[in-house]
């Protein structure tokens, strides 16, 4: 974005060079951040006090500042290019300056209104920009505290959830002595609480991680196959406790992606257990994968209750779940969907849905292939 300001700062009709100078925080010196028209190495000039440049602090109070033919411009710019006309313009509002666009002529080339003006406006465009970046930056700093937030506060409520539940296990089991009908359903009801609360810790775990990158596991290259097949083996024994038939579909071709093998598994293993969990005894789940020009594609497809036409658009949204899930009266946070979406845009990959209510859903993931050597 700065390279491109200062190119197009070149086409004002005097300017044989210009430069982009940045604020540092204090706002007491000076950076050059862009160029055009100077020699290799312009930028690795050092920082400049902003008490040593008359022309950058004319600009940063009054918004312009001309040095007149023959000054010596404090950067050694114009000096290391035979350029003595400069023209600076503060870069964002006088109240909060962000830097100084500057243009150099060459000897005997003036800057008249009509150029100033020009690099005025330009000007103006590049500070609402850079404010624009610097915003961005800020946002993406927030989210990855806010993640991190998240997994240190859900770290320390995972280890006394575990630690009940295994004591309400012991207690259900008999360990403790005998129970009363009344009392094993209050413990079975303390134990699916018990249960949701760990789904929702593990949630907001795996939401942190895909939100923070300094949170996820190291990626490279991974087997897709392998990685599918992790999932349907994990979720067999569920689909036969319920009566749905799960079954595999795989590629011949040995096909890769770049990801993380944690963050991969955790995709399909939300799609296929979502699959499994609201698909009917008798019914069946299908997970498939195959090559898509550039893409691999996998399928996952059941024949379950199927999604409602107004849902799916908020499917990804967090904490969501469609009416007709919540009045299954089934487990779930909401989180899922939006934690499979995180993963696999972070990957290159996009995700999409077809269902109709009833008739069941296909859930379609295409991501990049990687070319293994």
């Amino acid at each position: 974005m700065l390279d491109r300001l200062a190119a197009a700062a070149m086409r004002v009709p005097v300017a044989d060079a210009a430069a982009v100078l940045l604020f540092d925080e204090t706002g007491d010196y000076l950076t050059v951040a862009a160029g055009q028209g100077f020699s290799a190495g312009f930028l690795e000039v050092k920082p400049l006090p902003l008490s040593e440049s008359t022309l950058d602090r004319e600009a940063r109070s009054k918004g312009v500042a001309l040095a007149d033919i023959g000054a010596a411009d404090p950067f050694g710019l114009d000096r290391a290019t035979g350029l003595t006309g400069a023209l600076a313009v503060r870069l964002g509002p006088a109240a909060r300056p962000l830097g100084v666009l500057h243009v150099y002529s060459a000897t005997g080339r003036q800057f008249g209104r009509a150029e100033i003006a020009l690099v005025q406006g330009l000007a103006e465009l590049g500070g609402a920009a850079i404010e624009a970046a610097y915003g961005l930056q800020d946002l993406a700093r927030l989210e990855a505290e806010k993640a991190q937030f998240i997994r240190v506060t859900t770290h320390e409520l995972r280890s006394p959830v575990t630690v009940s539940q295994s004591l309400v296990r012991t207690v259900l089991k008999g360990y403790a002595g005998p129970l009363t009908a009344k009392q094993r359903d209050v413990f079975d009801r303390i134990g699916r609480q018990l249960d949701s609360l760990e789904n929702l810790i593990n949630d907001l775990l795996d939401l942190a991680a895909s939100r923070a990158p300094g949170l996820a596991a190291e990626e490279g290259p991974i087997a897709v196959m392998a990685s599918v097949g992790r999932a349907v083996l994990l979720l067999q024994p569920r689909a036969e406790e319920k009566g749905v038939a799960l079954k595999l579909q795989p590629c011949r071709e040995e096909l890769a992606v770049w990801a993380s093998e944690e963050g991969l598994d955790r995709v399909f293993v939300n799609l296929v257990g979502n699959a499994v969990k609201y698909t009917s005894a008798g019914g069946q789940v299908i997970v498939s994968l195959g090559r898509r020009g550039d893409d691999i594609q996998i399928d996952v497809a059941d024949t379950g209750i199927g999604i409602p036409e107004e849902a799916i658009p908020h499917l990804f949204e967090e904490f969501y779940r469609a009416p007709n899930a919540r009045r299954l009266n089934t487990t779930g946070t909401g989180l899922g969907l939006a934690i499979v979406k995180e993963l696999v845009e972070r990957y290159g990959g996009r995700i999409r849905v077809q269902s109709e209510l009833g008739v069941g859903t296909t859930f379609t993931v295409l991501l990049p292939a990687h070319q293994l050597t």
